[in-house]
């Protein structure tokens, strides 16, 4: 586990897209459908949100990308997808397939962190990338 994370407790992992040295933390977001992505990126919270998608071929989830979001979680998709490809030519931090541990359950009885739980992305290595509870969340 990089040092950026030591004291931190995981409550996610999966694949992760592109390794990169920085601390990536911000407050979760679930985006599930494409009015849902319109109204978030023409707000002021787009550089400072994660967003959740639910899989890796949703093409409506480009625009937050393009809008500069601070991170991307999926919970189904792999870097071949279209999400993957595009978080990677956007250069922003992104984690696949993510198996959350704790959170609340979507409507399809997903995991997921609660929108406004404050997290930490663990990208300083490929395959595997971890998502981790920030402390006071």
């Amino acid at each position: 586990m990089s040092a950026a994370v030591d004291n931190l407790r995981q409550i996610g992992s999966g694949t992760n897209v592109v390794e990169s040295d920085g601390v990536v933390e911000g407050r979760i977001l679930f985006l599930d459908t494409p009015q849902q992505v319109l109204t978030f990126i023409a707000g002021d919270m787009v550089a400072d949100t994660i967003v959740i998608s639910r899989g890796g071929t949703t093409t409506f989830m480009a625009p937050a990308l393009a809008s500069g979001v601070r991170g991307l979680l999926t919970l189904q998709g792999s870097p071949e997808s279209h999400l993957g490809i595009l978080s990677r030519e956007f250069g922003i931090p992104c984690i696949m397939s993510v198996s959350f541990t704790e959170g609340i359950k979507t409507a399809r009885g997903e995991t997921i962190p609660a929108d406004g739980t404050r997290v930490r992305l663990d990208v300083t290595r490929t395959p595997v990338g971890g998502v981790y509870l920030v402390d006071g969340a």
